[in-house]
């Protein structure tokens, strides 16, 4: 008869267990982003849905000892939003990185941009104090990159969220916003509805991929809005260096076949959504920026343009922008700097082979 060997208590003491393995906690996380699309998936089974929150990217990192969080182009931001700084309380000891957007509420609880550039670049600790009672901001988690000594960027996204959900993080300036597997057409009608921005589509089986724009995270906007290169401005009245009569639009693409590198490619002005304090804003920082030739590719059929260095990137509204043409009623929303220039491309185009962030 066979027999089994066990072995004793004292034989069990001496087997050697390796301990599991750890991953090195991150230093650095480039940020998945997502390819707009004009229609939902068609398989809608194999998406999860969220909402598309107009705020800004930030990620999170809790080494169980300091919490920082970094904007999109890996900016150190934490001291800009102290409210967070206590979600390293409710992480506890479970170190993660994790990533979402912050947002400030309008009075009908809706994100809003507009109201976010108060807090985006202010960098005075007497004036970030204030603005934590003026402009109060929320973090919107949504994904898990890294948990307890192991990353989570090889896992899909179902496994992610679960994860994430498993860690309840609801507090007084963050939480966990809903994500649903199959929704997008409802989710989106309810966008709609609430002039929400949009919603955004992940493949339920989809590894995160840092830094890369793919198409397995769709975005389906509502509004119509994407970040633009500033090239120039035009002067109210042609001639007031104080005011703003409208400011010259441009996006960066490959250069034409036989050349390297990248063009800027001249996409209209944008003569609407300025109040008085970003009329002296962006003059007083426009002309120190003054360059004598245009930045742009393209001919600028404007006859009073100041051209500048290519460097500030601005987020505009807009209804239309037809192709091979130029943005149609489009509206000034504010400066974003978590958005490297050089990286701003055509969104409707960033699923194409040469249109994509590189």
């Amino acid at each position: 008869m066979a027999r089994t060997f066990a072995p004793s208590p004292r034989a069990r003491r001496g087997i050697h267990r390796p301990a599991p393995r750890r991953d090195p906690f991150p230093s650095a996380v480039e940020p998945m982003l997502a390819v707009l699309s004009a229609d939902l998936p068609a398989d809608l089974d194999n998406w999860g849905f969220e909402y598309k929150w107009d705020g800004v990217r930030a990620l999170c990192y809790w080494d169980g000892r300091t919490l920082r969080l970094e904007s999109r182009n890996q900016l150190d931001i934490t001291r800009r939003y102290p409210e967070l700084h206590t979600l390293a309380d409710a992480l506890g000891s479970r170190t993660a990185v994790l990533d979402g957007e912050i947002v400030a509420l309008d009075e009908a609880d809706r994100p809003s941009f507009p109201l976010l550039q108060n807090r985006m670049h202010v960098n005075d600790p007497v004036s970030i104090r204030r603005l934590v009672d003026e402009v109060p901001v929320r973090y919107l988690v949504f994904d898990l990159l890294y948990l307890d000594g192991r990353s989570t960027i090889e896992r899909s996204y179902l496994h992610r969220r679960d994860l994430l959900e498993q860690l309840t993080l609801v507090g007084p300036s963050w939480q966990v916003p809903p994500a649903h597997v199959g929704e997008g057409a409802a989710m989106l009608q309810a966008a709609r509805e609430t002039a929400l921005e949009g919603i955004v589509a992940k493949r339920i089986d989809s590894v995160y991929e840092p830094g890369r724009r793919s198409p397995d995270w769709l975005k389906i906007k509502v509004i119509q809005r994407q970040e633009f290169v500033i090239g120039g401005w035009v002067p109210e009245g042609g001639n007031n260096l104080n005011r703003i009569g409208s400011i010259l639009l441009g996006y960066y693409e490959p250069a034409s076949t036989g050349r390297a590198g990248k063009v800027l490619r001249f996409a209209g002005g944008v003569g609407t959504g300025f109040n008085d304090r970003w009329h002296r804003t962006l003059s007083s920082t426009l002309k120190p920026l003054t360059r004598a030739a245009s930045p742009f590719a393209d001919p600028v059929p404007k006859r009073d343009a100041i051209f500048v260095e290519p460097i500030l990137v601005a987020e505009i509204e807009y209804r239309r922008w037809p192709a091979g043409g130029m943005v149609h009623q489009g509206a000034f929303k504010g400066l974003r700097t978590d958005k490297d220039a050089r990286k701003v491309v055509r969104e409707d185009r960033a699923c194409m082979p040469d249109g994509g962030d590189q």
